[in-house]
């Protein structure tokens, strides 16, 4: 339907539908896509130390990131996202009272109304394997990072943090599943069944028709922009996060559970997805459907993460 409030803040989760097939198959990802070369590494010390990359991250192009590895051991174990824990135990995001992990200098992009912007956060929950993944939009310097520890604790060590690229040539080309939505109410699943606690990366690229009066167009999370993206909207007319919902299905829950991002004038978002050993379900959000397009389509495909 187009046009409507203010927009944007929110973050990631949901699900509920059936409805129109996949138009490609796949099967679920293991361990990772093999190969994709790696643009650069940093081992980020245990000591709290800051490193920067020899790279800066092109402005306004998009990079995944993956942290692997923990310092310390036990209570004392701290990975790129939680501290406190270790294979037997679940890790901790707070450690008396310090938000542990790796800080890489940027605040969290969208955040729900009265609440303060932390730093981005790795994606997921506590994983033993100490292997995290985050997309992330160049500022046009180096990545600078830093591991974070509660109190004056330190250890011997380091965490590695690896960078590819996925704008505006992307390293990882070949998806498990491609497939179609509809910019209209209409829910659309992947043939393959995501394995349970794997996690995926999902792209959604193009744009259509989602309003009238001129209005113009909605894509993976954004509506009714201008040639120069002025005038854009996240969340809009009856309060409705528009976009491509993920696992989601109910369009007066807001905002919804998975943000694919900045606005971009590719109209190519990426977002990273923990397998749940079902269907990915998609469905597009939009305040009114009378006015969309009836054959335009949203181009989704499924990855493999690097492993």
């Amino acid at each position: 339907m187009g046009r409507g409030a203010a927009g944007g803040v929110g973050g990631d989760f949901g699900g509920a539908g059936a409805g129109v097939s996949s138009a490609a198959g796949g099967e679920a990802g293991g361990a990772g896509a093999a190969n994709v070369p790696v643009l650069e590494t940093l081992a980020v010390p245990g000591t709290g130390e800051s490193v920067s990359s020899k790279m800066s991250l092109d402005q306004g192009e998009l990079f995944l990131l993956k942290a692997t590895g923990s310092v310390g051991a036990g209570a004392d174990m701290t990975d790129a996202e939680f501290g406190g824990g270790d294979a037997a135990a679940v890790g901790q995001d707070l450690v008396a009272g310090t938000d542990v992990g790796l800080d890489v200098g940027v605040k969290v992009e969208r955040v729900t109304s009265g609440t303060t912007a932390g730093r981005k956060k790795w994606f997921g929950p506590y994983r033993a394997d100490h292997a995290y993944y985050m997309t992330l939009t160049g500022a046009g310097t180096p990545l600078t990072v830093k591991l974070v520890r509660a109190g004056a604790t330190t250890s011997p060590g380091s965490i590695v943090v690896s960078i590819w690229r996925l704008s505006p040539t992307p390293a990882i080309t070949t998806p498990l599943e491609t497939m179609k939505v509809p910019v209209n109410k209409q829910m659309a699943h992947t043939q393959m069944t995501p394995e349970k606690g794997t996690v995926y990366l999902l792209q959604a690229a193009g744009s259509g028709k989602t309003g009238g009066a001129n209005l113009g167009l909605g894509d993976a999370d954004w509506m009714d922009w201008a040639a120069d993206g002025t005038g854009k909207e996240d969340i809009g007319d009856n309060n409705v996060d528009y976009g491509l919902g993920v696992d989601e299905a109910n369009t007066a829950v807001t905002p919804r559970l998975r943000w694919w991002g900045l606005w971009r004038k590719d109209h190519t978002y990426y977002l990273l997805y923990l397998g749940g050993g079902a269907p990915i379900q998609f469905m597009y959000y939009d305040s009114g459907y009378t006015d969309n397009s009836a054959t335009d389509q949203l181009t989704v495909q499924v990855f493999a993460v690097p492993g």
